[in-house]
């Protein structure tokens, strides 16, 4: 018995002293990927005489960029941002060191382009210009290029949900023209462009014209049930990036631009509304802006069928402050039957950006973004299975009621 102990206390003193972290990596060998822009190879002409981002490089500098592929010819263009370790230590002041034009002497941040036709492989060859090992898990952003989203997402994104380094919450965007010039900026009040960017869709609780939902696990998911879906459109200046607007996507593929009020449309038709501000003339004062400010909105949708025809009710249920007036005095208090007007202006704006969109969706675009067959199948699961298979064509068709009522409830005081 003492020895079956002595074995057993042997056993757990080698255990203690042999173990620990076998695949540890130095934190200074890797390289903390933070965003990932992807754009055509080769680019367009008009990039080349704009001199934007993608243009062909100099010869020394193609000659990093491009590689040997095993078969086809090369496709993409992938640029990947990189912190430089060396610069982002802590100053005195406590603020942060270096500076951060992503590109000059002192950067923050290196990119590095690399052009190929396999992901995978690019990611590899990158592995030949820097001693760092790339390391994906603190990846804020992937950025398509408009040229890419129309191509079609689905193979692109491909290798970015096989990894297992990739978490599905990294926020993906579409550019309107070069995606890597996204990561060129040199933002203000962060020093990483990628950084600056996965924060912006925070704010879409405040501003309905901004699309929140924008994860790479939702853009896979979407993708693989056949559903159609939108994405957030950036611009970029020099220093400044914007969301502004998004891109519409059915079967995988990029259809259309979606105006910014066309996207507060969609998110009152989706039920996804968190907060934004809806402004109208004045009913009682010429020239006069009204605005409110929504704090709530409800939205219920309902297939009806009648003599075999489909048709979809929409009611919207609006709660909201008076915010605000512009060239009109109201230092009187509010009659009661202006507060009706202004209602029912509000609920009539509401419905006309909403209709506009259903039309532009249905007969430009084909595209379900508001996920109509969804709500057909939970709720007609009978009829839906029998028009499934030619959603395609009786969605463009198919008749959509909205009908929006607004009560406004805060009216603030002035004297």
């Amino acid at each position: 018995m003492k020895r079956k102990l002595l074995s057993i206390l042997i056993f757990f003193v080698i255990a203690s002293v042999l173990s620990g972290c076998w695949d540890r990596k130095e934190i200074e060998t890797r390289g903390f990927v933070l965003g990932i822009a992807i754009d055509k190879y080769p680019p367009t002409p008009q990039a080349e005489e704009k001199g934007a981002p993608g243009e062909t490089p100099p010869k020394e500098e193609e000659k990093l960029e491009e590689m040997e592929v095993h078969t086809g010819k090369d496709q993409y263009a992938m640029t990947v941002q990189i912190p430089i370790a060396k610069k982002t230590g802590v100053s005195s002041t406590g603020g942060s060191g270096g500076t951060s034009d992503g590109r000059g002497e002192g950067a923050n941040s290196w990119e590095i382009t690399q052009i190929g036709n396999s992901f995978m492989s690019m990611n590899r060859e990158m592995q030949s210009r820097t001693d760092l090992s790339l390391y994906y898990e603190h990846l804020q952003v992937i950025i398509l290029s408009d040229r890419i989203a129309r191509e079609g997402i689905e193979n692109v994104i491909d290798f970015f949900v096989r990894d297992p380094e990739m978490r599905r919450v990294v926020k993906v965007f579409i550019s309107e023209g070069q995606a890597k010039s996204i990561l060129d900026v040199t933002p203000k009040i962060q020093d990483y462009s990628s950084v600056y960017l996965n924060k912006i869709p925070m704010n879409a609780t405040k501003n309905s014209r901004m699309i929140s939902k924008t994860d790479l696990g939702e853009v896979i998911k979407s993708i693989h049930a056949g559903l159609d879906f939108v994405l957030p459109k950036v611009i970029a200046t020099v220093d400044e990036i914007k969301t502004s607007g998004g891109a519409a996507f059915k079967n995988g593929r990029m259809v259309g631009w979606v105006s910014e009020l066309e996207v507060e449309a969609i998110k009152f038709i989706q039920n996804d509304y968190s907060g934004g501000v809806i402004s109208i003339p004045s009913p009682e004062h010429e020239g006069g802006i009204v605005v409110m400010e929504v704090t709530s909105a409800q939205t219920k949708v309902k297939p009806v069928i009648q003599n075999n025809e489909l048709s979809f009710d929409i009611n919207i249920a609006v709660k909201g402050n008076y915010a605000e007036n512009i060239n009109m005095h109201t230092h009187a208090k509010l009659s009661q039957e202006l507060i009706n007007k202004l209602e029912k202006g509000y609920g009539k704006e509401i419905e006309r950006i909403c209709k506009q969109t259903v039309s532009k969706m249905q007969e430009e675009y084909g595209a379900d973004v508001f996920r109509f067959g969804q709500i057909l199948a939970a709720n007609e699961p009978a009829y839906w299975r029998k028009i499934e298979g030619k959603w395609d064509s009786v969605y463009p068709i198919v008749g959509v009621n909205i009908k929006a009522d607004v009560s406004i409830r805060l009216l603030g005081i002035v004297q």
